[in-house]
């Protein structure tokens, strides 16, 4: 009977392993999360926690108001309030409150000589909420009702905008106005420099366009007070965008260049030319250049360094021109030095210009100095080198016992295409003993 037990017992368990064994198999294995999936679940984390939680500020008085930098979840932005939003600032830690028709910010922190910093948390107003939901407005976000309670959009807003001629403000426009600030005192000016300047009726959108890249009204006014009248809106967001402002033109006007075009200065300053890159080459003695070859010599990579360092080589009475052409060759510095040291003091800017151009540097000529060959002149190593006359191939040629060839056989040779290896070949055939002159007739007449 025990026998019978132990038996059963041995059969169960057997079954038991194979069960486990078949389920282990046929459970599926757990995927890898992927490292960009890992870091989106992070990010979401994240985000879920710090809903709701206070930003945080930073601020300064001004002698106009308080400046205030404010962040929040994966934003900051810049703000200007009035002293009078805030008649008593914190010395020490603790709260103060901003309530506008948008909501409340409750600041935390505290204020020391004129600074400050803590954190922040804003409470919207569910009524003005409702209102603009009523407008027609939707994806009324946490952070689009701050930027709202930040430019002060309140219902006379609306009837603001309403009144100068902007009766109808999509939800895409209504966000741009509150990011961009747009509040009150900055579209009176917009509305006020539109007038003044015989501008016309200016959409919403350009009106935007214009705050978003730094446009206003005293930048314009700027160029209308330094002789540039009738600029077109247009021109003045092109200007702004390319850095070209009244002081980057006026630089030029003191340097000389009264008659500076605004389409000058955009290009000067596209093509990296100021009054310190003009001042410099007058330092070195061109007093005479002018802005369009200042701009050229620019594209052309010529400095006043480079200039210098081509004097020093050995280069006289150098012309914007003729340095403008060296670097458009491809001539440097080293390259004029190394000619210099090899005891060529005098090149001409043509014969720099043609050595370069057809390949010939001074590890050319030492190769040829270093078989005996010391007179050599620069066109002679030009002309080698047009020829395909090489030192090793000279040396080939004297290793056969021709040792007073001359560059000008040399090149006799190459031309007819006699080397060291035809000269071999006719000797293994009997004719020894022949003269260079000799060996071209042979090549001449296709003795092989």
């Amino acid at each position: 009977m025990k026998k019978i037990l132990l038996a059963s017992l041995s059969v169960v368990m057997l079954l038991g392993i194979l069960s486990c064994n078949s389920y282990a198999q046929k459970s599926p294995a757990k995927k890898e999360e992927t490292p960009e999936k890992e870091n989106k679940d992070r990010e979401t984390w994240l985000h879920e926690r710090q809903r709701g939680e206070p930003g945080t500020w930073k601020a300064y008085v001004e002698k106009d108001g308080i400046y205030f930098n404010l962040t929040g979840f994966d934003w900051n932005s810049g703000r200007t309030f009035d002293k009078s939003d805030f008649p008593n600032l914190p010395a020490t830690e603790g709260d103060f409150a901003l309530t506008r028709e948008a909501g409340t910010v409750t600041f935390t922190g505290k204020f020391e000589n004129g600074r400050g910093m803590g954190t922040y948390k804003f409470v919207a107003n569910n009524d003005f909420k409702t209102y603009l939901q009523q407008a027609g407005y939707t994806k009324l976000d946490e952070e689009l009702m701050l930027h709202i309670f930040f430019t002060n959009i309140d219902k006379n807003y609306f009837a603001y905008l309403k009144d100068n001629g902007y009766d109808k403000i999509s939800n895409s426009q209504l966000r741009d106005l509150a990011e961009q600030d747009m509040n009150r005192k900055v579209t009176q000016e917009y509305f006020d420099m539109f007038k003044k300047e015989g501008y016309g009726t200016v959409s919403l959108d350009k009106m935007v366009e214009l705050r978003e890249h730094g446009v206003d009204a005293g930048f314009v006014q700027e160029f209308h007070d330094g002789g540039f009248k009738d600029i077109s809106l247009d021109r003045a967001l092109e200007l702004r965008d390319h850095g070209v402002d009244m002081d980057f033109v006026n630089e030029f006007k003191k340097s000389g260049f009264g008659d500076i075009s605004l389409e000058r200065a955009l290009e000067l300053r596209d093509h990296g030319v100021d009054v310190d890159y003009i001042n410099g080459f007058k330092k070195a003695g061109y007093n005479d250049i002018s802005l369009e070859r200042a701009q050229e010599l620019r594209d052309h990579g010529v400095d006043v360094d480079y200039i210098n360092e081509i004097k020093k080589s050995g280069l006289k009475d150098v012309t914007l021109e003729h340095v403008q052409e060296l670097r458009d060759h491809g001539v440097s510095t080293d390259f004029m030095n190394s000619f210099a040291e090899l005891g060529y003091k005098n090149v001409s800017v043509e014969m720099a210009e043609e050595l370069m151009d057809h390949g010939v540097n001074t590890e050319f000529i030492r190769g040829f100095i270093k078989l005996g060959y010391k007179d050599m002149t620069l066109e002679q190593a030009q002309e080698l080198m047009d020829h395909g006359v090489n030192p090793d191939f000279v040396k080939s040629i004297t290793d056969l016992g021709f040792k007073d060839l001359t560059l000008e056989k040399a090149e006799e040779l190459v031309d007819h295409g006699v080397n060291a290896s035809f000269i071999k070949k006719m000797r293994a055939k009997g004719f020894n003993n022949l003269t260079l002159k000799e060996y071209v007739k042979l090549k001449d007449v296709d003795w092989n």
